[in-house]
């Protein structure tokens, strides 16, 4: 137990050491992070999930169930949150976003990569992709005014995802030039949405612990009860079961802030529950690795 802590902790340092960089950053310089959401949000997130998909070496049957995991875990964490939140009488919706989409990149890739080998990305790809999509359609329409829809097409990691998914299963040749300009620009996304999170933090205070620590049990808690629904129902064995359980139970995702953000729906609030559970991923990680092994 101490041993896989230690080494989690190794892991996952560096993501907290970006995250204070930002913070420090921040309290610094006095900067203001909409700028670097915005350019985030329309340039970097667009080209990594471009890039992710055209490197994905997994045939589409083997990521379909995973991806359908993924779903159900993420819309399953969503209702429970609703029936709590009614019963509260927490009308917060900005926090149905680190609620039902997980960190499914900077916790996981690192962490299933060391423990379990290249073959555990392929099957985390499909959580990737399944949270990315889900934050720019249900997650948008969420925070965005009600009953429009018209947010949802303004993003262009939408339009970038099928053309992705087109290229990559049709076999069209991408240009080599254009393959090394995204792999550039791909590598610069997670710092930087580490970055934006800790100069927000700095601007947030810790004032509604209740209420974010409610939303990480929904989060995580509820995403491991259902996540071992889905491997139940779907008869998931070996790698597959444990990567759709460690996805399951990971921290909200930090890109969940930048859509709160950039709506203005509760991004504080988002923040908090961001910090809350990545915070106890620490705890929880070494203890699902140990419940996989």
């Amino acid at each position: 137990m101490t041993e896989n802590l230690i080494h989690v902790l190794t892991l996952v340092a560096p993501s907290f050491l970006i995250i204070a960089a930002g913070s420090f950053y921040s309290i610094v310089s006095k900067s203001d992070p909409d700028y670097l959401i915005q350019v985030t949000m329309k340039a970097l997130v667009p080209a990594f999930a471009f890039h992710q998909i055209l490197q994905m070496q997994i045939q589409i049957d083997v990521l379909s169930t995973v991806f359908l995991c993924a779903w159900c875990i993420m819309l399953g964490c969503g209702l429970l949150a609703f029936v709590i939140f009614r019963g509260l009488s927490l009308p917060i919706k900005g926090l149905y976003l680190p609620i039902m989409f997980m960190n499914t990149v900077n916790l996981p890739f690192p962490i299933l990569l060391s423990a379990y080998g290249e073959k555990a990305i392929f099957f985390t790809l499909s959580f990737y992709l399944a949270s990315i999509l889900g934050v720019f359609t249900i997650g948008v329409l969420i925070v965005s005014s009600e009953n429009s829809s018209y947010p949802v097409l303004k993003e262009p990691v939408i339009y970038v995802i099928a053309a992705a998914f087109y290229l990559k299963y049709s076999d069209t040749h991408v240009p080599s030039v254009l393959t090394h300009t995204l792999d550039i620009l791909q590598r610069a996304t997670i710092p930087i949405i580490l970055l934006a999170l800790g100069m927000q933090l700095t601007q947030t205070r810790l004032t509604q612990i209740k209420e974010s620590l409610i939303a990480a049990a929904c989060r995580m808690v509820g995403g491991f009860l259902i996540g071992n629904l889905c491997v139940w129902a779907f008869h998931l064995e070996g790698l597959a079961r444990k990567v759709v359980l460690f996805n399951s139970i990971m921290p909200g995702a930090v890109l969940t802030y930048m859509v709160a953000q950039r709506f203005n729906t509760d991004s504080d609030r988002v923040a908090s529950m961001i910090l809350i559970s990545t915070l106890l991923s620490i705890l929880l990680i070494p203890l699902i690795l140990l419940y996989l092994d």
